[in-house]
């Protein structure tokens, strides 16, 4: 049998793995972004919506999370849009960093 503190620490566990994952695939998707402008807005704003959220817990905390699993699919839809329609000339700062 599992004690009611061991199903909780593990509860736990695995919402801040589920977190922690969510937050690598938001970065991962945004890094797909062909335009530099709105590949580094999209990475600040899942860096600052994370940080923000951070103390969250509870029911704020899976709606934080329920948010950003919805956030994930527009970005992954707003790549793709990019993709096919999006300019595909390089930035200044993307041609100075190379």
């Amino acid at each position: 049998p599992v004690s009611i503190t061991h199903a909780r620490a593990v509860w736990v566990e695995m919402t801040a793995a589920e977190v922690l994952g969510l937050y690598r695939a938001m970065q991962k998707s945004a890094k797909r972004f062909t335009n530099y402008n709105v590949r580094e807005y999209a990475l600040r704003k899942v860096r600052e919506e994370f940080r923000r959220n951070g103390g969250l817990v509870g029911v704020d905390a899976q709606a934080a999370v329920a948010v950003a699993k919805t956030e994930r699919d527009l970005i992954d839809r707003q790549v793709a849009v990019y993709q096919m329609f999006g300019d595909k000339t390089p930035s200044v700062i993307e041609l100075v960093k190379k």
